[in-house]
C-alpha cells in the first residue's frame, strides 16, 4: 500500500507555488508519492485560453524532474471520459486498489467545490487535502464540505499561473517564479507571448 497524493490541474505553467504546496502536503500527510496530473482540457476553464496539453505536460516533467517524491501521469492526455475529477479518482482507485489516495487541491478550488461533478463521491474515493492560498475566504463554503476535507497549512505563496502568463506577455522576467528549466522552456518555445 502507498499513500499517494494526486495533484491535478492545468499547470499553465507549473510554478514554484505548485511545487511548494505539493512538497508541504506530502510531508504533512506522510505521502509516499505525489502524482501530478496535467488536465488535457480543464473542466472549469475555457479551452480557447489554455496552452496545448503537450507543452504543459513537458513543463510539469521539467518542474518535478529533480524530486524523487514526484511523478507525472499522462492519464488525462488520452482519456475518453470528460475531464472530471470523479473519473480521475475512479481510474486511480481501479489501478491502485490498495493505495490510500489523497486529492490535493487549492483553497480557490474549495470555494467552488460544490460545483464539481458528483463532489460528494470524491471524499469517498480519496481524502481531500486543501492548501489554502492568500485571499481565499472559506467562510462561504458549506459545513458539509468543510467536514469532509482536510485544511493543510502551507506557505502562503501568492504566485498564480495567470500572473505568470501576463508577465511573459509584457516581456517581464520569470526568474524566481518558476523552476529554471521551465523558464528556459517557455523562452525557447516562445510561449505566452502577446498575440
Amino acid at each position: 500500500m502507498m499513500r499517494r497524493g494526486i495533484f491535478g490541474g492545468s499547470f499553465d505553467p507549473p510554478h514554484l507555488g505548485h511545487l511548494i504546496i505539493a512538497q508541504r502536503i506530502a510531508e504533512q500527510k506522510h505521502l509516499d508519492i505525489v502524482t501530478w496530473v496535467p488536465a488535457r482540457t480543464p473542466p472549469h476553464k475555457n479551452p480557447e485560453y489554455i496552452l496545448e496539453a503537450s507543452y504543459r505536460l513537458d513543463m510539469v516533467r521539467l518542474a518535478i524532474a529533480d524530486n524523487p517524491l514526484f511523478e507525472v501521469s499522462e492519464i488525462e492526455m488520452n482519456a475518453s471520459q470528460p475531464p472530471w475529477t470523479i473519473f480521475l479518482l475512479e481510474r486511480f482507485r481501479k489501478e491502485n486498489p490498495a493505495d490510500e489516495l489523497h486529492l490535493i487541491i487549492g483553497g480557490d478550488s474549495l470555494a467552488e467545490f460544490n460545483t464539481w461533478r458528483d463532489y460528494r463521491k470524491l471524499w469517498q474515493l480519496a481524502q481531500i487535502d486543501v492548501a489554502m492560498r492568500p485571499g481565499i475566504n472559506i467562510s462561504s463554503v458549506n459545513d458539509e464540505i468543510i467536514d469532509n476535507v482536510s485544511i493543510v497549512e502551507t506557505p502562503q505563496i501568492a504566485i498564480s499561473s495567470t500572473e505568470i502568463r501576463e508577465i511573459v506577455a509584457k516581456g517581464g522576467s520569470l526568474r524566481y517564479l518558476v523552476p529554471e528549466a521551465v523558464r528556459d522552456y517557455i523562452e525557447e518555445n516562445r510561449l505566452y507571448l502577446a498575440r
